[in-house]
């Protein structure tokens, strides 16, 4: 059978006293517990909210580097630009390289020629490189896209006047 000790007043008052700090201890904790997961909330709304605004950025951004030039390359080179624009993200991705827009493959690499050079983003280089060939994209493109600026129209900057033929003079007959 265990024994029991008797606890003297002294060791009681300490235990208490020790109970007491513990508990102190113990509110202080939860209240800082309960600061802290407030402001984790804090930062996590306001993690929230500059990444919404820098993925805004980050558009504004695309579209005035890489969409506007995409957009007017393709009012340029084809009388359908949204097909043609759909059509090229479809098959190529579009993207700022060295401050310059240029064409790359689905995988993200640069496109090139036959002779291993970069395709530049300038409209009578990606006209031929987007048409030549026989495959299904090639005919895609070359039906989407102008190839010749060539309409069968006089280019004229200024109205033409004719200018009235000289009179030849007329044969005469019969009695004046």
């Amino acid at each position: 059978m265990p024994e029991h000790t008797m606890l003297t007043p002294e060791q009681i008052s300490a235990l208490q006293t020790e109970v007491e700090t513990l508990r102190k201890t113990n509110a202080e904790l939860l209240t800082k517990r309960q600061k802290d997961k407030t402001r984790i909330a804090e930062l996590e709304t306001s993690t929230t909210e500059l990444q919404s605004k820098l993925t805004v950025s980050e558009t504004a951004l695309h579209d005035v580097t890489v969409g506007a030039p995409l957009k007017a390359m393709s009012e340029d080179v084809s009388p359908v630009p949204e097909l043609f624009r759909d059509q090229l993200l479809k098959h190529f991705r579009v993207e700022l390289l060295d401050g310059k827009v240029a064409l790359q493959s689905a995988d993200g690499k640069p496109v090139t020629d036959k002779d291993g050079k970069p395709i530049p983003f300038e409209r009578m280089a990606l006209t031929k490189f987007l048409t030549d060939g026989e495959d299904a994209r090639a005919k895609t493109f070359a039906a989407i896209t102008r190839t010749s600026w060539a309409s069968g129209a006089q280019s004229v900057t200024e109205p033409t006047r004719r200018t009235a033929a000289p009179s030849k003079p007329r044969a005469q007959f019969g009695l004046r």
